[in-house]
């Protein structure tokens, strides 16, 4: 009996599954359950669903490392017992936007299959047309991309076989839901123009010694990586940086002039001389001109001169210091 019922319901899943895939249907379910996902590494939200029911599932606003979605379904006993008796259909473009009060809705269904005779099932829903995710014998990706709209992916649930007993047809399926990220991270980076400059001269910026466009988001392998910024106008700059996966990191490098700068340290109470002239700049760099300049520095009756000849692209340090020195014999 069993078995005829199977192939009956084979037939009927057949004429009903062919026409729904190749355009816009109006369909109502029986109720809408609804799931909110974060763009966060480990995160899982878990639902359960009638075989009339559907689920809406709302995605962040901001998805940049989301490539699609998994839904890892709970098959019942009496629904894998009753092979390809329920379907599961992931539609785009539904409307009115999804919601727990509204149950008449319209679409086009983008996938549809039924239920293995399983006691699990993974879905893998893509969202983005550049995505890694594949299929093999533990879990069944949908082959088109489904783009979120309203931030929304839409999975109904219905029966397609006739005469399922009524235990079956109250049939409750628990599903865990977790956003599927990329295994990268994103590099923003910050080049800030000294502060003798409003506006940035071109650099040219490497990443593991390829060059990459500032204007386009970054994105890394997770791991480490070297960070070269280049330039005519400004002394070369290089970090490294640690990128994780799903996260962003913030990068600011701040260009120095290819002018030459001194840095200057001295007791308090030192009178400095650069070239004749006081120098009150102490602590901290400044920018001095190429070619030779005098240092003095006196404390009391003490005084001494140094010279240093300035080329660009170098910075010079000046420390002063007096020193006591003890020994035991």
């Amino acid at each position: 009996m069993k078995n005829r019922v199977y192939k009956t319901g084979k037939i009927f899943i057949l004429l009903i599954m062919i026409p729904f895939c190749l355009w816009s249907e109006s369909f109502r379910v029986n109720k809408v359950n609804v799931a909110i996902v974060e763009q966060t590494l480990g995160f899982e939200t878990s639902v359960k669903t009638g075989i009339n029911d559907a689920l809406a599932v709302t995605l962040p606003e901001d998805r940049t490392f989301i490539e699609g979605l998994e839904l890892k379904m709970e098959i019942p006993e009496n629904i894998a017992y009753w092979i390809d008796s329920v379907a599961c259909s992931v539609y785009s473009d539904v409307k009115p936007n999804p919601s727990e009060k509204q149950i008449d809705y319209s679409g086009t269904r983008s996938f549809v299959q039924t239920l293995p005779g399983k006691l699990s099932w993974v879905l893998q829903i893509p969202i983005t047309k550049d995505n890694s995710l594949k299929k093999n014998k533990y879990i069944t990706k949908v082959d088109t991309v489904i783009e979120p709209k309203n931030n929304k992916i839409f999975v109904r649930f219905q029966p397609v076989m006739k005469g399922i007993p009524e235990e079956t047809l109250k049939s409750i399926i628990p599903i865990t839901i977790k956003p599927l990220l990329i295994d990268k991270g994103q590099l923003n980076i910050e080049l800030i123009p000294p502060q003798s400059q409003e506006n940035l001269s071109l650099c040219t910026i490497y990443v593991d010694e390829t060059p990459v466009d500032k204007t386009k988001k970054i994105f890394l392998d997770t791991g480490i990586h070297n960070i070269s910024v280049i330039s005519e106008d400004y002394r070369n700059e290089n970090r490294t940086v640690r990128i994780d996966q799903a996260k962003t990191t913030d990068l600011k490098i701040e260009m120095k002039s290819i002018e030459p700068t001194l840095f200057i340290t001295a007791p308090e109470g030192t009178q400095i001389l650069l070239d004749e002239q006081e120098c009150t700049q102490i602590g901290k760099e400044f920018i001095i001109s190429e070619g030779e300049h005098k240092i003095k520095f006196a404390i009391g009756n003490y005084e001494i001169t140094r010279s240093i000849t300035a080329i660009k692209g170098k910075t010079y340090s000046a420390n002063f210091s007096l020193d006591l020195e003890i020994t035991e014999k």
